[in-house]
């Protein structure tokens, strides 16, 4: 699934993808819990809670964040993914990734570039990370330089590459928008 405003851009082509509208459904099913007045001692129905759109707030993911599924494989040549916000990728990509922040799933594959404010890695990578914070998780496998302010690995986490310390965050800025999109 795609969230809002994840750019696609091939050597000859982009695409944009948007998450799906949420369906409005008329009937609703209200869960009713009768607590007691305690003046009159009647039970009174307390109204339902109010429905998310499908994100709950305990699985770690952001309501607003962007999700590749791992059933997603984006393969191609001079192919960049440009995302605002949040981006979640669990499956198998073979692109430059831009984004604030950047979650590489467990399951996911990623063959290209990543630059992103926060860079967060469970899954592999197969490229440069460029991230004034990137952190491999202990299930992560990076082969590939990493260039950072800060660089936090978790023991068992495999990382084949050399790392530098940035200094000047603007060197690894991410590029959110296209450089070719006019406005």
């Amino acid at each position: 699934m795609f969230g809002r405003g994840v750019i696609v851009r091939g050597e000859s082509s982009s695409m944009v993808f948007t998450r799906k509208p949420e369906p409005r459904s008329s009937n609703i099913d209200a869960l009713q819990i009768k607590t007691m007045d305690t003046a009159t001692g009647t039970p009174t129905p307390t109204p339902a809670p109010m429905r998310t759109n499908g994100y709950s707030g305990t699985s770690g993911q952001d309501a607003n964040e962007s999700v590749i599924g791992n059933d997603l494989t984006i393969e191609g040549q001079s192919i960049t993914i440009r995302c605002q916000g949040s981006l979640r990728v669990n499956g198998n990509i073979q692109a430059d990734l831009h984004s604030m922040k950047l979650t590489v799933g467990e399951e996911a594959v990623i063959n290209g570039t990543i630059a992103a404010e926060i860079v967060e890695v469970y899954g592999k990578v197969q490229g440069a990370i460029l991230g004034s914070r990137v952190a491999l998780h202990s299930s992560a496998v990076v082969e590939g330089d990493i260039h950072s302010q800060t660089l936090a690995i978790e023991q068992g986490a495999s990382f084949d590459g050399r790392s530098r310390k940035v200094k000047d965050p603007s060197e690894i800025a991410p590029q959110l928008t296209s450089p070719n999109r006019s406005s």
